[in-house]
């Protein structure tokens, strides 16, 4: 499986835990950043895992304001449990420190997934 399979998959089964009822089926998952951000400690090369950061950034998509309304949650709690808790799995799958952001938009098409979630009502949890 590919790195980005089991991100899709980690963040998948914290969709299905946290959401209830039809509301998880009817969120899809786009990517848009994947990268690996290597740190070196002591400014001389990094060894594996010594201050790595993978960052993550992934569109939920859904087709109407109440399911985004259910996947923000109250206060956007419901997105932050579903976002620790990816966290936690992605951490000890890739043995690095993970810089996950997940954004909630609508889109109206079952197909064609628009890129810029601004245009098309995005909200993105950002924590303190």
């Amino acid at each position: 499986m590919s790195p980005l399979e089991q991100i899709e998959e980690i963040l998948r089964e914290k969709i299905y835990r946290c959401l209830h009822r039809e509301v998880p089926h009817a969120v899809q998952q786009q990517n848009r950043l994947l990268r690996l951000d290597e740190k070196s400690v002591d400014g001389k090369g990094a060894k594996e895992g010594s201050g790595d950061i993978l960052r993550i950034r992934q569109d939920l998509v859904v087709r109407t304001k109440s399911h985004q309304r259910l996947v923000m949650g109250s206060g956007g709690k419901t997105l932050e449990r579903i976002r620790s808790t990816a966290i936690k799995d992605l951490e000890t799958a890739f043995q690095c420190k993970v810089d996950l952001t997940l954004s909630v938009r609508v889109t109206k098409s079952d197909k064609e997934i628009p890129l810029d979630s601004e245009s098309t009502g995005g909200i993105t949890y950002t924590p303190n």
